[in-house]
């Protein structure tokens, strides 16, 4: 039985009609499957071609089944994930409860990895030639094939279930996004650079929803055991009630810093002029990934442009912090010469480089401290964007205002979630 079944099952009205050729596409997908892992060349040179043997008609049918079912769930209407979304189930989760958000999460990542694919197969032949372009859509045809593989709708009733499911969904995508991007370096020369960015933009905010998803319900299940335990969490799923902002700005200024330290064997030091005591209702590892790329352009830039006169190093970083109800803001001051205006335009743009040009580069050491690993997506010209998207999916912006020659002002503007949704 599918997943669009098990809707039926509970009562939800999930608004997707189920097509006559899905229930052929279940089954013969895992055939496909089981004949790309035993026909398809090993990594060690030896023959698979043992595996299952299927006629050209038929595989061609299996595949035109399998795509059928992807431009379907592609096309389903997802809604964005919201405050609202975060805080419909909060711990102890009842039976019922857990076996709704089950159905729940695995629909909309069903959805949205048929997105994914759907959007890398309409790219350019040249492009999904590309090695690491082909690995990220064979990534995510396993994780549809892991997604068709549970049992609907009794096999999310097993707790276990899901949290494998979804731990293993989160560690075999941990890299997609830098292969993804190593791929597009390497094509971007074929490929029209508006394409690239509508296609990573997209394919990027998907891939942040997904991650969320998956994540936010792990949350919510160890919350619901550790309640059985006798120990109460503040927290509902991955957000977290009244956090100390300065707390975390210090953290992530501490970290920024060590990496200074091995880079350069200097520190520039990190000032909370206003907002000590300030707390704010928020998804803290979504802030704490937009303070550390901010601060990592901004002390790299006092440490380069540092030297005997301005002595830029012992010139804090400032960092301003106000509440306005269920908005908060975050100011983030440098005195690091600015952002020069042909750099400030494109700023917001996939791969582009904010280090100097180099004879062979391709744009992947931006926002990277020398010393850094390259294999990094903040290493590759996504840090910014990936804050742009992060800021914008629950209302928030980030603005960057640059005066050249004398520095940056970095925006930070959050909005939370109301007191209504998080009574218990």
């Amino acid at each position: 039985m599918n997943l669009l079944c098990g809707f039926r099952y509970v009562g939800v009205s999930s608004g997707l009609l189920r097509h006559r050729y899905q229930h052929l596409a279940f089954r013969q997908f895992r055939l496909y499957s089981r004949w790309r892992k035993e026909t398809l060349p090993r990594g060690d040179g030896r023959d698979r071609s043992t595996g299952l043997n299927i006629p050209f008609e038929d595989h061609y049918k299996i595949r035109s089944h399998i795509e059928l079912l992807i431009q379907d769930y592609a096309k389903k209407p997802i809604p964005p994930i919201t405050y609202e979304y975060l805080t419909q189930y909060k711990s102890p989760l009842q039976n019922n409860e857990e076996y709704m958000l089950s159905i729940q999460t695995v629909n909309l990542l069903l959805c949205y990895t048929c997105r994914q694919l759907q959007a890398i197969q309409n790219l350019p032949y040249i492009v999904v030639l590309n090695p690491n372009i082909e690995l990220a859509n064979t990534l995510y045809l396993s994780t549809l094939e892991t997604l068709l593989n549970v049992e609907y709708p009794y096999g999310l009733h097993h707790r276990d279930t899901m949290v494998s499911l979804l731990t293993n969904f989160l560690e075999e995508h941990q890299d997609t996004l830098t292969t993804l991007a190593v791929g597009f370096q390497e094509v971007m020369k074929f490929y029209d650079h508006d394409h690239v960015f509508r296609f990573l933009n997209l394919h990027l905010r998907n891939r942040i929803s997904m991650k969320m998803l998956a994540t936010h319900h792990l949350a919510l299940l160890e919350q619901s055991d550790r309640f059985h335990h006798g120990i109460r969490s503040n927290d509902i799923g991955i957000l977290h009630r009244d956090l100390k902002i300065s707390n975390l700005v210090e953290q992530v200024g501490e970290f920024v810093n060590d990496l200074c330290s091995i880079s350069y064997d200097l520190n520039v030091p990190v000032n909370i002029v206003e907002g000590h005591d300030v707390s704010f209702t928020c998804i803290p590892t979504s802030l704490e990934y937009v303070l550390t790329e901010v601060f990592k352009n901004s002390l790299r830039a006092h440490i380069e442009r540092s030297n005997a006169e301005n002595l830029l190093t012992q010139k804090p970083v400032e960092v301003t912090i106000v509440r306005n109800d269920n908005e908060l803001q975050i100011r983030i001051r440098d005195f690091g010469g600015g952002i020069p205006p042909t750099v400030e335009e494109k700023m917001f743009d996939y791969s582009y480089s904010t280090v100097a040009e180099k004879k062979n580069d391709t744009g992947a050491e931006a926002y990277v401290l020398p010393g850094e690993h390259v294999n990094n997506v903040s290493g590759m010209g996504f840090g910014l964007p990936m804050c742009k998207a992060y800021m914008e999916m629950f209302g928030g912006r980030l603005d960057i205002q640059s005066l050249w020659g004398w520095g940056t002002d970095v925006y930070i503007k959050l909005t939370g979630p109301s007191k209504e949704m998080l009574q218990s």
